[in-house]
């Protein structure tokens, strides 16, 4: 490889490409404006191949490269990102929740709709925080389906990695605050892999792939669904009733010192598997290729994990953590957050996470 070569890869986090304003959010004249000013600073984001191939075994990189990375599968990735990627000549990687992925396999909208700025969903994708018929603020975030995903993979473009099979979390432990209940719903990712029962003891949830799990007493949660209803609407009028609040509790209170278990060792590797192996196959077939790349959900594992996801076949793994990126170095890649900034800002950071010694300062600064 002729010219000067990378010795650190920056990698680059994003979650969503749209208005909506979020901690997560880039909008998109943000987003359009990071990519032209990585090109005219000759920064390059470069394909997941060859962020793997410089990670897991050492091939050189021009220097000036970058891993540009978007979690989770929303469909403004494909709306919105892909197209300004294309335009300014980068590539990046999707790194997709299985079991989100729509199962639709005609892609909603055309690239040239798209760059043509004819968008029916538009309004659903920026803004997805809306109220539901009773009056709650919820999250209905919209997902690529599986002929986006074929799309963006087509294209060249922006390829499409593992992000787990549901982005689970678990039960921390016995202590809770209230009651599951319909109700303001800011967030995506907060179920476990169990579907929620109204009415059942509001545990702490945590992630998956590092916690050992708490698993609620099946008969309390049987006493449970049998006392609250589980229709959306007749469980939100259930607990707008405070003598009903006051049974359930009366309820609950019959378990104490009982409310549930920890998951056994073979259990916890069970559901770990699931999550890890059972994602990698579901998303292998959709996309029809291997991957080796997993992008931990929540940033978070455990050795356990880690050692499962490598008998699954995963070799580059991809971590919410700040640091630098040396060759070689495949099992803790480090990322740093993209934020809704202007493009010297993130000029900056590259800046930082390209070059070895400093990187590895700031991020010990940053703990």
């Amino acid at each position: 490889m002729k010219g000067r070569q990378a010795r650190s890869l920056p990698v680059v986090m994003y979650h969503y490409v749209s208005d909506h304003e979020n901690t997560n959010s880039v909008s998109r004249l943000r987003f359009e404006e990071h990519c032209r000013v990585l090109a005219e600073n000759g920064w390059r984001g470069i394909g997941l191949d060859e962020a793997v191939a410089f990670l897991k075994d050492g091939v050189p990189l021009a220097e000036k490269s970058v891993l540009l990375t978007f979690d989770d599968g929303y469909l403004d990735n494909y709306l919105h990102a892909l197209p300004l990627l294309r335009r300014f000549g980068h590539k990046g990687v999707m790194f997709a929740v299985a079991n989100r992925l729509e199962r639709e396999t005609i892609p909603r909208e055309s690239l040239s709709d798209v760059l043509a700025g004819r968008h029916p969903l538009r309004g659903e994708v920026n803004f997805p925080v809306r109220e539901n018929e009773l009056g709650h603020r919820v999250r209905r975030d919209i997902f690529c389906n599986l002929g986006e995903a074929r799309a963006m993979e087509e294209s060249g473009v922006m390829a499409v990695a593992a992000h787990g099979r549901g982005h689970y979390g678990v039960y921390l432990g016995p202590e809770f605050t209230g009651f599951l209940k319909p109700g303001r719903q800011p967030r995506t990712f907060f179920l476990t892999e169990d579907p929620p029962v109204w009415g059942l003891p509001a545990f702490a949830v945590k992630p998956g792939l590092r916690e050992r799990a708490f698993l609620p007493n099946p008969e309390l949660v049987r006493s449970v669904a049998g006392l609250v209803p589980q229709d959306y609407r007749e469980a939100d009028r259930f607990f707008s009733r405070p003598e009903n609040v006051k049974a359930l509790r009366r309820l609950v209170e019959t378990f104490a010192g009982r409310l549930g278990r920890f998951e056994t060792d073979r259990e916890r590797q069970e559901r770990m598997w699931r999550e890890i192996a059972l994602g990698k196959e579901e998303l292998e077939t959709a996309l029809g290729h291997g991957l080796e790349a997993l992008c931990w959900p929540w940033g978070a594992w455990s050795p356990e994990a880690l050692s499962l996801a490598r008998e699954a076949g995963f070799s580059v793994f991809l971590t919410t953590r700040e640091g630098t990126n040396p060759p070689g170095k495949p099992l803790e890649v480090h990322r740093f957050k993209g934020r809704n900034r202007e493009g010297r800002w993130l000029i900056s950071r590259l800046g930082i996470y390209s070059r070895p010694w400093l990187g590895g300062l700031y991020a010990r600064l940053r703990l």
